[in-house]
């Protein structure tokens, strides 16, 4: 790894920078306006100003973005304006307007809207924001209180037009819903967490625990932005992907976006771990993941882009440990390094559109493929190495005219033992945590969500997911949890396999959010959320309502959606 190191901060010496920004937070507030705004504006964003299947975003390119947003045609509601104004407060380090000020208070102390403590320097910019999320509710499964209990602080600035950085942290303790719990028992982990140890000995499962992340970001010219800390990723357009997305816990990861002309182009190496409950007393082993995705706006209208990611392991059978250098090549082609080396690293290629039209509507899609043979596709004999996964989905804003009514539906198809590795540390996990999608492999996903907004600080959330996948039983491998090694003798079969073989189950997951905004980033929830679970077998089979009221102040919406 010390090569890995040595690489990045030698590019980041040799180079001048130029005014650069921190990122906003994954699954913001402010990313679902964004993508509103590119879709009514009647043209893609270009990537010097954001780019909406690559995230996060930058704060300085959002703030530029909205500055000069051409109002004219995009026909603007009320609500939208008060977006706009609250995108420029939220970003009020870098935007020209001063509707961020708020009241003048010494010492920057709620100066400015978006921030607790904030100061706007020539030389350099600070802010200061508490962090939390108190919510309490049912779960009728369970038949007691679920709540969590998170508090915690960000910081956030940059120093000169050089450097930006970014950390938080905070402690929570979370008694767990019904499948959250379910899930902690099977997998030993909760979704985005790291190592836990349970809070108490009663009958409520309570975990406390402290989460951290962090970065620093270098900007050497106006085309190339460098990111190295310990966080997440999202690539894709939809609610779900099948490349990166951030359901796994934080982990160290390098990022160098490159944006020129109409193409958006970015590397991540990052490296993660393989979680053995059996061996809490020793650090997991690791392992590592190299990503480039590469878009460009083909047309106004028209994105494309293509992805490859490698995971890989040199930290048990090697004489060498740790990154391969082979990988750090920001322009090669993976998959004959790969299989140059005679290694069993674990390459996926993927393609994606998105098409943005009529100032109402996105399209969009994506594929991923493992491993194929061209003449058991045609034959269509069910062969289990033929591994790939593929979306299509649709965003519809100002639903049949209503003002600030957008929906969105995609269908999420991936075959058996997508991801699926013979050598079970090459998985595409992260401490036991699916990188891609939640599900894994071996399922058909409907999703849809309804979004409103009739006023300016209200807004209301409707989400609906059916799923139908197989599960496995006995110690078999039926192709959905991507975590197990295989072999073509452990197999249930080689030939003839379907999506959603196995012990066939489905999932019903719908979920009602008001969230009133009583000051900026300050919001009040109420949700009413509804699981069900059916299956040819009774120990698949589970049935829960929640209920929950929440206050957070800059902290996301907290998604249960497994």
């Amino acid at each position: 790894m010390k090569h890995f190191y040595t690489l990045i901060i030698f590019c980041i010496a040799i180079i001048q920078a130029v005014a650069q920004g921190t990122y906003i937070p994954l699954n913001a507030y402010s990313q679902h306006m964004l993508d509103r705004f590119e879709i009514k504006s009647g043209r893609l964003a270009l990537p010097q100003e954001f780019n909406t299947t690559a995230k996060a975003f930058q704060r300085n390119r959002i703030a530029s973005y909205i500055d000069s947003f051409n109002i004219l045609g995009a026909k603007l509601s009320k609500v939208d304006y008060f977006n706009l104004d609250y995108l420029q407060s939220d970003n009020f380090e870098f935007t020209r307007s001063e509707s961020g000020l708020s009241k003048t208070k010494p010492f920057g102390v709620f100066k400015y809207k978006s921030a607790f403590f904030g100061i706007k320097h020539p030389e350099f910019n600070l802010v200061i924001n508490p962090v939390t999320i108190l919510q309490g509710g049912y779960d009728t499964k369970l038949e007691h209180i679920i709540r969590i209990n998170n508090r915690g602080v960000e910081l956030r600035g940059n120093i000169g037009s050089s450097l930006g950085f970014y950390t938080t942290f905070s402690n929570e303790i979370i008694a767990l819903n019904s499948w959250t719990r379910e899930y902690y028992i099977n997998n030993h982990v909760v979704p985005g967490a790291s190592f836990l140890k349970e809070y108490s000995d009663t009958s409520i499962l309570t975990i406390n625990h402290n989460t951290a992340s962090g970065y620093i970001v270098y900007q050497p010219n106006k085309y190339i932005d460098i990111q190295m800390g310990h966080g997440r990723n999202f690539l894709g357009n939809g609610l779900r992907t099948f490349y990166l997305s951030d359901f796994s816990r934080d982990h160290f990861f390098v990022r160098a976006n490159t944006r020129f002309w109409r193409i958006n182009y970015t590397n991540i190496w990052g490296q993660i771990y393989d979680w053995n409950p059996a061996n809490q007393r020793n650090l997991p082993k690791r392992h590592y993941y190299a990503s480039t995705y590469a878009n460009v706006n083909l047309t106004k209208k028209l994105n494309f882009g293509l992805f490859q990611t490698v995971s890989f392991q040199r930290d048990s059978g090697y004489n060498s440990t740790g990154y391969d250098l082979e990988y750090l090549n920001p322009i090669i082609f993976f998959k004959p390094v790969e299989n140059g080396l005679n290694s069993p690293d674990k390459v996926i290629l993927g393609a994606d559109f998105k098409y943005n039209f009529a100032r109402h509507f996105q399209l969009y899609g994506q594929g991923v493929i493992s491993e194929f043979r061209i003449k058991d596709m045609l034959a269509r004999n069910g062969w289990f190495g033929n591994k790939w996964a593929t979306q299509i989905g649709l965003k519809y804003i100002d639903v049949f005219g209503a003002k600030n009514l957008d929906a969105q539906y995609e269908l999420n198809i991936a075959r058996p033992y997508m991801y699926t590795s013979f050598n079970a540390l090459n998985a595409y996990v992260n401490y036991n945590q699916n990188m891609a999608h939640p599900l894994g492999a071996n399922f058909y996903e409907h999703v849809a969500v309804l979004r409103y907004q009739p006023a300016n600080r209200l807004s209301l959330k409707a989400t609906f997911i059916l799923a139908t996948y197989g599960n496995d039983t006995n110690g078999s491998n039926w192709g959905k949890d991507i975590r197990i090694a295989y072999s073509t003798k452990s197999l249930p079969r080689v030939y003839g396999n379907e999506i959603a073989q196995g012990v066939k189950t489905t999932l019903l997951l719908t979920d009602l959010l008001v969230s009133y905004m009583i000051k900026h980033n300050m919001f009040i929830d109420l949700q009413i959320a509804y699981r069900k679970t059916s299956s040819e077998l009774n120990q698949f089979k589970t049935e829960a309502l929640m209920f929950n009221g929440t206050l957070r102040w800059n902290f996301n919406e907290r998604r249960w959606d497994y």
